[in-house]
């Protein structure tokens, strides 16, 4: 049985080991996400520049087991590491079609495919985020569909980066309707095409993979 002490904002007792006080709602500690690495926006981003997005999926597998830690119901652990492998699957067969002349014209296909991967996945962790900050913060967290198909795993990460500040309350969140945004949703879905369908692209994975 867990020790007992006093609330330090309200006097109430309770157990020494809650995140949060039941009587005010004071929370004891900054709210996080413990273990997950790489989650400052603007170095992800560098990052994924500098890769060419192949950095995307290496944060993924980087933290699997800080986000299987985070997970409350099994059924969403099993769901997520399901789609870790389909994307590993994905990967092996871009490679694949890469180092064959007879397949290469699937390599854009496969692209496309990852694409609609991360948006899943992207989907997925926000919902194990969700849960486990309901559990052990009483927040219920919301997110917006309209990014995550959009900016799928930056999205995510951003979520990640600003996470206290979401369970806290006190995140501006961006107005999907503003003209920067619909620009910028515009440009990203272009740069998403090119990295599709550009043939240097895919030479420079070719290079990397030594194929």
């Amino acid at each position: 049985m867990s020790e007992k002490v006093n609330c330090p904002f309200c006097g109430n007792i309770v157990e020494s080991n809650a995140y949060r006080c039941s009587a005010c709602g004071s929370l004891f500690l900054d709210p996080e996400l413990p273990d997950i690495k790489f989650k400052e926006f603007g170095t992800f981003v560098a990052l994924l520049v500098l890769t060419f997005g192949l950095f995307g999926l290496l944060w993924l597998f980087i933290n699997i087991k800080a986000i299987n830690k985070l997970v409350i119901a099994k059924k969403d652990s099993i769901k997520f590491n399901t789609l870790i492998i389909i994307s590993v699957l994905d990967v092996i067969a871009y490679i694949f079609c890469l180092a064959s002349i007879h397949m290469i014209n699937l390599v854009p296909y496969l692209t496309i495919i990852q694409c609609i991967i991360f948006v899943v996945i992207t989907h997925r962790v926000l919902r194990i985020i969700q849960k486990y900050t309901q559990k052990h913060y009483d927040v219920t967290l919301e997110y917006n569909s309209y990014y995550i198909v959009f900016f799928n795993i930056l999205y995510l990460i951003h979520f990640i980066d600003t996470y206290t500040n979401r369970v806290l309350q006190i995140h501006e969140h961006f107005n999907p309707k503003s003209p920067q945004m619909i620009f910028f949703i515009i440009m990203l879905l272009i740069i998403q095409f090119v990295m599709c369908w550009n043939t240097n692209v895919h030479q420079f994975y070719k290079w990397l993979f030594s194929i």
